[in-house]
């Protein structure tokens, strides 16, 4: 007997085979993480949480998100469709459970998008030295930004991929030389004054100082893994096998975690976390543009230019990187009839969805300019809020992969650990982190745009903006109740089957019982 793992009953859809190569394909993973501007935003908030265990809780966090990863290798191998999440949990768990996930997949990307599209607006200020920033002046950055991406982005997989490789070797080239240059200064004795030295305690997880710590740190850090996903959207059009694209993701979320964890230790060992230290991550000016802060005391004056196009750069590989799993994601719901057939449409000259790329890129075009106009707040609160669509359609991810193999994985205990028992142990941490996450939300004081109601805005927001999915999923199944019956992706698990073989020796064995009768 062996295994047969391969999804059945999955389309084509029109896309090129072997435009993305391998190394592309892992870049694509590393773009969307975007490292350079989530530590300039983020790596203040960790350190004035978790203090000098930042490393460790980098390391801690990054445990549930690698079983997240295995789920996606397995599910990749067995399924490369640009569909991801939703197909596989079409397949594996349900109809309603796909179309959710999918929509979850694709208001976390559309977020992500507003998320960069702000970074930009204020890395051009920056760039012009703007104090002020008038309203035709976001729209102005947005509108170009957006559409020049998107039309990167549409021009193929071939070109956008080769775009995004060249954009991500620029950006982590800055921040290899910026770790460099702190790391020098540090063992010359130019860091901050109030910096405590490098110690291996640092990395010892029983030293970090309470639980509350280590959680609002480990929330910190678990959403800056978030995007390594998007390589496995392009599984359908890249190069090699099946199994070999499933790859691409756990070794983006590997240079990911070294990238983070080393560069967190260096500027922790340079800059410290006295928050009445000028110079601290967590100094109450610094916290929000660590980067850029660090970059103008290594550099200089043209340090904060630097740090800005490096931001930049890494906002716009970024975008590019979440529009295309996005874009492929709706190709994929509307191949399977799971929303409007126009979506399905792939270019006969790029071979890409440009229907879907275009929808993508224009929807969050006019959710950054509604939300501008409301108020900058709310837009950094949409940013905040994405964590909950995120912890959403990966533990869609996580419980398809168990449910999907469950019947094969424990003939052996290696496939029974990768396939069934660490998926479903980061399911749960993700349902709990999510539940502590919403529960945070919920804090008027929580964001930056206060409270409706006496309920936090962020929570509101990123609530409301996933449950929308239910009425619209409600709606498709009344008008086109095909996949929701299962016609199109109809439910599947991984079995056991006969080799030839062990058939024919069955089969007689049967006959022979019979004839005994």
């Amino acid at each position: 007997m062996h295994e047969e793992s391969a999804m059945h009953g999955l389309k084509a859809k029109g896309l090129k085979k072997g435009s993305v190569s391998k190394s592309a394909a892992v870049t694509i993973g590393l773009a969307a993480t975007a490292p350079a501007y989530s530590l300039t935003g983020a790596l203040g908030y960790g350190a004035s949480e978790s203090g000098y265990q930042l490393p460790i809780v980098f390391i801690l966090s990054v445990i549930p998100m690698f079983f997240v990863a295995l789920s996606y290798k397995h599910l990749t191998t067995s399924a490369p469709d640009s569909g991801t999440v939703f197909t596989w949990g079409a397949k594996a768990l349900g109809p309603r459970f796909g179309w959710f996930g999918g929509w979850a997949l694709l208001l976390a990307s559309v977020l992500a998008g507003v998320a960069a599209t702000q970074v930009i607006v204020n890395t051009t200020a920056i760039v012009f030295n703007l104090g002020e920033t008038p309203l035709w002046f976001h729209f102005g950055v947005a509108i170009l930004f957006i559409l020049s991406t998107t039309y990167l982005t549409a021009l193929g997989a071939e070109e956008s991929s080769r775009t995004t490789m060249i954009l991500t070797i620029a950006q982590y080239g800055g921040l290899i030389v910026l770790a460099a240059i702190l790391l020098m200064r540090v063992m010359q004795g130019g860091a901050v004054s109030t910096a405590e030295p490098f110690s291996m305690e640092w990395l010892n997880p029983f030293a970090i100082s309470s639980f509350s710590a280590f959680l609002n740190g480990f929330l910190v850090a678990l959403f800056l893994f978030w995007g390594f996903d998007a390589s496995l959207a392009m599984s359908e059009e890249t190069e090699g096998s099946s199994e070999q694209a499933g790859r691409s993701g756990l070794i983006a979320m590997t240079i990911t975690v070294i990238t983070y964890v080393v560069f967190s230790t260096t500027a922790l060992a340079y800059a410290g976390i006295d928050a009445q230290d000028k110079s601290s991550l967590t100094f109450k000016d610094n916290i929000d543009s660590i980067i850029t802060v660090l970059t103008t005391d290594m550099i200089g004056a043209k340090g904060a230019l630097i740090a800005a196009l490096i931001i930049g750069v890494s906002a716009f590989s970024s975008t590019m990187s979440t529009i295309m799993p996005a874009a492929r994601a709706a190709l994929a719901m509307a191949t399977y009839r799971a929303i409007p057939r126009r979506f399905s449409s792939v270019s006969e000259a790029t071979q890409t969805p440009k229907f879907a790329t275009w929808t993508i890129g224009l929807m969050t075009l006019v959710i950054y300019s509604t939300l501008s106009m409301i108020s900058e707040s709310i837009v950094k609160d949409s940013i905040h809020s994405v964590s909950i669509a995120i912890c959403t359609y990966y533990t869609v991810a996580a419980l398809s992969c168990v449910l999907y193999f469950h019947r094969t994985a424990f003939s052996h205990w290696h496939t029974a650990l990768s396939q069934v028992i660490l998926p479903a142990i980061a399911a749960v941490i993700l349902i709990a982190v999510g539940i502590l996450q919403a529960w945070n939300m919920m804090d008027p004081n929580y964001g930056s745009s206060g409270s409706i109601a006496g309920v936090g805005t962020v929570f509101l927001i990123g609530v409301v903006a996933l449950f929308l999915g239910v009425p619209l999923m409600v709606f498709w199944n009344i008008r086109e109740p095909r996949f929701f019956l299962g016609e199109t992706l109809p439910l599947e698990r991984a079995h056991m089957v006969f080799d030839n073989r062990d058939g024919i020796r069955e089969a007689g064995k049967n006959l022979l019982s019979k004839s005994k009768e």
